[in-house]
C-alpha cells in the first residue's frame, strides 16, 4: 500500500495537469471562438452599413445639398477608418504586383488634384485672370480677400470635400468587395436605391404631378395646382433622375445574367462560372428572375417617363456594352443573337409606347428651349476657358464665372455647364483638367479590360464598366456625375470592379505558378 501510494500520488498529479491543460485550451479555444464570432458580427455591420449608405445616400434630393452630403461625408470618413483597421476587410487592403502600377498612377493622380484644388485657394498660387475681380470688389466694397485664383473658396472646399469622399469609397469599394459574393450585394443594393427612389417618383406622379421634392417646388415661374412636371423620384433634375434608373436597370441586367438557378443537371462550357449550359424553359422561369425582370421594367418604365434624351441614349448604352462584353464569344449563332436583339427590341418599343410619351414630346422639341439654350452655355464656358486655360478659376466656382460671362439670350441664372468635362475645365485649367479625367479614366479602363478578358467571372467588371458608362457619358452633356449620391455610387461601383479584376488575376497568377503536385 505505501509502495503504491507514490505512484498513485503521481498518476492523480497528471490526471490534474491534464485536466488543467485541457480546461485552458478549452478556455481558449472558447475566447478564440467569440473573438471570431464578434470579429464576423464586426464586420457583417461593417459592410451592412456601407451597403446601406449605398441604398440611402439617393434619398435626401440626390444628396445635392449641404445638408444632404456633409453628413454622408462624415460617415464615409468614419468607415474608412473601421476598414483600415481590418474590420471587414479580410486583407482587402494588399496591393499585388499587377496592381501596384495603375493604383500608384491612380494614386498620384488623385495627390495632384488635391493638391491643387488647395493651391487655387491659396495666396501662394501666382496671379490668374480671377485677380482683377478681387480688386474690383476692394475697390466697390473697401476691402476684399487677397488674390487668390478660385472665385469662391466655400464652394472649392465643398466640392474638395466630396471629391475626398469618392476617393474613400472607391479604396473602401476595392477592399470590400474582392469576394465575388459580396459584390453582387453591391450591385443589389443599388437595385434596392433604385426601387426606392422609384416608388417616390410614382408617390409623387400621383401626389403633387412629380412638381414636389418633399417641400421643394421643382418648377421655376408661375405654378397651378394641374400642372405637370416630368418625373424626377428624389433627384429635383429628371435627367439625373433618369442616368440613376439607368444604373440600376444595368445592374438588374447583370443580377439577371449573374443569376444561375439550382438545377438537378448543371452543364458548365469551358469551366465557365458565369453562364451555364442549356436550360429548359421552366428551369429559367424563378423567383429571382421574375423579381429582376419586374424591377428591370420599372425602372426602365421611370427612364422613358423621365423625358430624358441623353438619359436614354447613355442607358441604352450601357446595356449593349455589358451584352457584347459578356456575351463576346458566347452566342451559339448569329441567329441566336439576332432573335435576342428582335425580342430586346419589341420590349423596349411596347414600352415606349406605354409609358414614353413625354420622351416622345422631347424629341419632337429638340430645336427649341433648353436645347438652343444649352448650346449658348457651352459657348460662354468655352470662353470661360480660353480666359483662363492654365490655372482655371476653382472648383465649384462655375456659376461666379458663368453669371460674368452669361449670354443676353438667356435671362435666367444658371450655375451648372451642362458638360461635366468643360466645367472640370473650366474649374481646374486644361492641365488639371487632365489629370482629374485620369482619376476615372483609369479605374474605369481596368474594368474594361477585366470585362474584355477570357477567364471566369468577367461579368463583375463588365458590369462595373458598363454600369458606370451610363454616368460618365451622361455627363458629357449634363451634370448627372456632380450629384454627389451618383458620384458616391459610381466611386464604389468602381472600386469593386478594380477589386475583381485584380483579385482574379491575383487567382490565376497562382493557378500558373503551382507546381503538378500541389493540387
Amino acid at each position: 500500500m505505501d509502495s503504491a501510494s507514490p505512484e498513485l500520488r503521481r498518476s492523480s498529479r497528471r490526471r490534474r495537469r491534464r485536466h488543467r491543460h485541457d480546461d485552458h485550451e478549452g478556455g481558449e479555444r472558447m475566447t478564440r471562438g467569440l473573438l471570431s464570432a464578434s470579429g464576423g458580427i464586426l464586420s457583417a455591420a461593417a459592410v451592412g452599413l456601407f451597403l446601406l449608405l449605398i441604398v440611402l445616400a439617393p434619398l435626401p434630393m440626390g444628396g445635392n445639398r449641404d445638408w444632404a452630403w456633409s453628413p454622408m461625408v462624415v460617415v464615409v470618413g468614419g468607415m474608412s477608418m473601421l476598414f483600415a483597421a481590418g474590420i471587414g476587410t479580410r486583407g482587402g487592403f494588399e496591393v499585388s504586383a499587377e496592381e501596384r502600377g495603375p493604383l500608384m498612377v491612380l494614386l498620384a493622380a488623385f495627390t495632384f488634384f488635391f493638391l491643387e484644388s488647395l493651391l487655387q485657394m491659396s495666396t501662394l498660387a501666382p496671379t490668374t485672370p480671377s485677380a482683377w475681380l478681387y480688386e474690383r470688389a476692394r475697390a466697390i466694397l473697401g476691402k476684399a480677400h487677397d488674390p487668390v485664383p478660385t472665385l469662391a473658396i466655400d464652394a472649392s472646399r465643398n466640392v474638395l470635400l466630396k471629391s475626398m469622399a469618392c476617393g474613400l469609397l472607391f479604396l473602401t469599394a476595392r477592399a470590400l468587395f474582392v469576394d465575388p459574393r459580396r459584390a453582387r450585394w453591391l450591385l443589389g443594393a443599388l437595385a434596392l436605391s433604385a426601387l426606392l427612389v422609384m416608388t417616390y417618383a410614382l408617390i409623387s406622379q400621383v401626389s403633387t404631378n412629380s412638381c414636389l421634392v418633399g417641400s421643394f417646388l421643382k418648377k421655376q415661374g408661375e405654378y397651378t395646382v394641374g400642372y405637370r412636371c416630368l418625373m424626377s423620384g428624389t433627384f429635383v433634375n429628371s435627367n439625373s433622375f433618369a442616368c440613376f434608373m439607368g444604373m440600376g436597370l444595368v445592374a438588374v441586367l447583370a443580377l439577371l445574367l449573374g443569376h444561375q438557378p439550382p438545377r438537378r443537371r448543371r452543364h458548365h462550357d469551358d469551366g465557365d462560372e458565369d453562364f451555364g449550359g442549356e436550360e429548359s424553359v421552366l428551369d429559367r422561369i424563378t423567383g429571382p428572375r421574375v423579381a429582376l425582370l419586374a424591377l428591370g421594367f420599372l425602372f426602365l418604365g421611370g427612364l422613358l417617363i423621365s423625358g430624358s434624351r441623353a438619359g436614354l441614349a447613355a442607358s441604352v448604352l450601357g446595356i449593349l456594352i455589358l451584352l457584347s462584353l459578356f456575351m463576346r464569344g458566347r452566342w451559339a449563332s448569329r441567329s441566336q443573337m439576332g432573335r435576342a436583339l428582335l425580342i430586346g427590341g419589341a420590349v423596349v418599343v411596347v414600352i415606349g409606347i406605354i409609358a414614353g410619351g413625354a420622351m416622345l414630346q422631347k424629341l419632337a422639341r429638340f430645336s427649341e428651349g433648353s436645347s438652343t439654350n444649352r448650346i449658348y452655355i457651352w459657348e460662354s464656358t468655352l470662353e470661360a476657358i480660353a480666359q483662363s486655360p492654365w490655372w482655371g478659376w476653382g472648383r465649384g466656382a462655375y456659376p461666379d464665372i458663368y453669371s460674368i460671362l452669361q449670354p443676353l439670350e438667356i435671362p435666367q441664372p444658371n450655375d451648372l455647364a451642362h458638360s461635366t468635362p468643360l466645367e472640370t475645365i473650366v474649374e481646374l485649367g486644361i492641365p488639371g483638367a487632365v489629370v482629374a479625367f485620369l482619376i476615372v479614366l483609369v479605374p474605369w479602363g481596368v474594368c474594361l479590360l477585366g470585362g474584355l478578358r477570357s477567364e471566369r467571372e468577367r461579368l463583375l467588371p463588365a458590369t462595373a464598366f458598363a454600369l458606370t458608362s451610363v454616368p460618365i457619358l451622361h455627363s458629357s452633356v449634363d451634370f448627372s456625375l456632380q450629384m454627389p449620391a451618383i458620384a458616391f455610387v459610381s466611386s464604389a461601383v468602381l472600386g469593386m470592379g478594380w477589386a475583381q479584376v485584380f483579385a482574379r488575376r491575383a487567382e490565376s497568377s497562382s493557378e500558373r505558378h503551382r507546381g503538378p503536385h500541389d493540387e
